[in-house]
């Protein structure tokens, strides 16, 4: 079957830049040959109807311009359809917004004419895990790709999307906004419990449920993580005073921030928790309100979607679907040329 490419595409992201990235990246798609369309978002939460009726309209390629909220929408567009459904489907992007840590994992270069030629040309298909969220207290559901988190990463997010220190671009905004959020932080009290094992006790500074490894404009929270496990990669700060926290922030950046005093880094497929009050919480950059809930639940669901990743990726091993037939297990830690910070930054620059 012939692949039809739908392109869904943010004005909005990226400080509104999106549009100046999108129309020097049409060009190349156009010159490629390839049959795709494309739509333009005009307001939130339309990416799941839009892909909905991309896949109606026969398309198999839903590919995001945009930062990770539109791509998350767009995930729970295409986790609606049934399993043998998403089979046929495959997910992309091109990362034209500001935190971008879904294209750091698929590897796809930020210059414009470059990601779209790496990304019709350079990718190949995967299946990739997703995360289910349930919030006990609002009984709703949500799926994300990349990463659930709260605590200080919260606030920062929180802060970004309200404009402060709009003038600050890339993550040096981020690494400032959490020395900001750092000096007025609650610690909450809290329980987690990963799979069947006995509840650990926290004082929340940051807990990070992975699938990808970055969050925030690149801070390698779940560093060791890799979209094809079957499992989460989870970061979790038991006992993290504020001074401590400030080392992290530094540290984190470059996935060096595991062996601080009062942190944890384990592995489970289901991992439950419960708080003494509400916080804001987030997946894949969208943000829910401190009044949804104090109980919440993430499960993983293994192999639940197609994305497209770059075979030329700098620092993570992908396996191909033959080798996952075959039962090979991915290697979050292995690297290639550079380490994924590098790497990062390499994507910036390309």
């Amino acid at each position: 079957m012939d692949n039809k490419w739908k392109f869904i595409v943010n004005p909005n992201a990226g400080g509104q830049l999106c549009l100046k990235r999108w129309a020097k990246a049409e060009p190349v798609i156009e010159e490629s040959g390839i049959d795709y369309d494309v739509v333009f978002t005009t307001g939130k939460k339309q990416g799941i109807d839009l892909t909905k009726q991309a896949v109606k309209d026969g398309f198999n390629r839903l590919i995001v311009a945009s930062g990770d909220g539109v791509a998350n929408e767009v995930i729970n567009g295409i986790m609606t359809f049934s399993e043998q459904q998403r089979k046929k489907l495959a997910f992309g992007v091109l990362p034209f917004g500001t935190g971008n840590d879904l294209a750091t994992y698929m590897g796809i270069p930020w210059n414009p004419e470059n990601a779209a030629r790496t990304l019709i040309e350079k990718t190949a298909v995967s299946p990739s895990s997703v995360g289910k969220v349930y919030y006990y207290d609002t009984k709703f559901e949500v799926y994300f790709g990349n990463m659930f988190l709260f605590g200080i990463s919260s606030l920062v997010n929180l802060a970004n999307a309200a404009g402060e220190m709009k003038w600050i671009k890339g993550p040096v905004k981020y690494k400032l906004l959490a020395i900001k959020k750092l000096l007025s932080v609650k610690q909450r009290k809290g329980t987690i419990r990963l799979d069947d094992g006995d509840p650990i006790d926290f004082r929340l500074m940051l807990i990070a449920i992975g699938i990808g490894k970055s969050v925030g404009g690149g801070m390698l929270a779940c560093v060791n993580a890799h979209p094809q496990n079957d499992f989460f990669d989870v970061f979790i700060t038991t006992n993290l005073s504020k001074p401590r926290t400030l080392v992290g922030i530094q540290k984190i950046f470059q996935g060096e921030h595991l062996k601080l005093k009062g942190t944890t880094y384990k592995y489970a497929k289901k991992v439950e928790v419960e708080l003494e009050s509400p916080i804001a919480m987030e997946h894949d950059g969208e943000i829910y309100d401190e009044d949804i809930s104090s109980h919440v639940e993430m499960s993983i669901v293994p192999q639940a979607y197609n994305v497209l990743y770059n075979t030329e990726h700098p620092s993570m091993y992908w396996l191909t679907e033959e080798e996952l037939k075959q039962g090979k297990k991915p290697d979050g830690m292995a690297t290639k040329t550079m380490k994924h910070w590098d790497a990062r930054i390499w994507q910036e620059k390309n």
